[in-house]
């Protein structure tokens, strides 16, 4: 079997610290609250593709929170980098140096997200360089490779502009063939959570268990 990893990449849900452009609609607490549901409900469909997790955090003073969510036998790194971009290159290093011929990196915003999207992204790895998993506001919740292209990273504004079309321009630049998989949605503000709040209703969405029953009261 091959060796495959996922590195769900986060911030630490403090109160105040994450998810503020919800703070239009939630309080801070329930922001940090909101985000702890997301990590869990992610957390938990990256176990059901039974590969290795392992989880890139910042800020690292607050591992305690993650291990208080998450549960103390996981595997706990702090990011670093002085950047986005260089901070999910180092933790795609860092994995590769592991010896796992493959990774996927996976964001936190997007509780809907799938197994067999994971799935598929280590399938599409067999014969791509790289796979990139797009969000309905121009940028991506995942990225896998088995080799790390820090040329990917570099020159990005992460948080603003069309940062997918910018990443396929580099893959094209480097020469590197690659794969989408599905798209999904990253709830950032009221607009996303208010989407989100639509497919529970709608019965779009079963896996975010978590994320439903905490949005049942709000």
């Amino acid at each position: 079997m091959k060796k495959e990893a996922i590195i769900i990449f986060t911030r630490v849900p403090i109160p105040g610290k994450t998810k503020t452009r919800l703070q239009t609609c939630l309080s801070p607490k329930d922001c940090a609250l909101i985000h702890s549901n997301f990590l869990k409900d992610i957390f938990n469909v990256c176990k059901k593709t039974k590969k290795d997790i392992l989880i890139f955090y910042t800020p690292k003073s607050d591992k305690h929170i993650l291990v208080n969510l998450l549960g103390e036998n996981n595997t706990y790194i702090p990011q670093e980098g002085s950047d986005l971009g260089e901070k999910m290159a180092n933790a795609i290093s860092y994995v590769l140096d592991k010896n796992y011929e493959s990774c996927v990196l996976i964001g936190t915003d997007v509780p809907q997200i799938k197994s067999v999207t994971l799935l598929n992204a280590f399938y599409y790895l067999n014969n791509k360089d790289v796979v990139i998993g797009p969000t309905y506001d121009k940028g991506y919740y995942l990225i896998g490779m088995k080799k790390v292209h820090r040329g990917i990273f570099e020159n990005q504004t992460y948080g603003s502009g069309d940062v997918l079309s910018n990443t396929i321009g580099q893959f094209k630049r480097l020469g590197l063939s690659y794969e989408l998989v599905d798209t999904c949605l990253d709830i950032d503000d009221e607009q996303d959570l208010s989407i989100l709040k639509k497919d529970i209703q709608n019965r779009k969405t079963v896996d975010c268990i978590n994320t439903i029953n905490f949005l049942k009261n709000k």
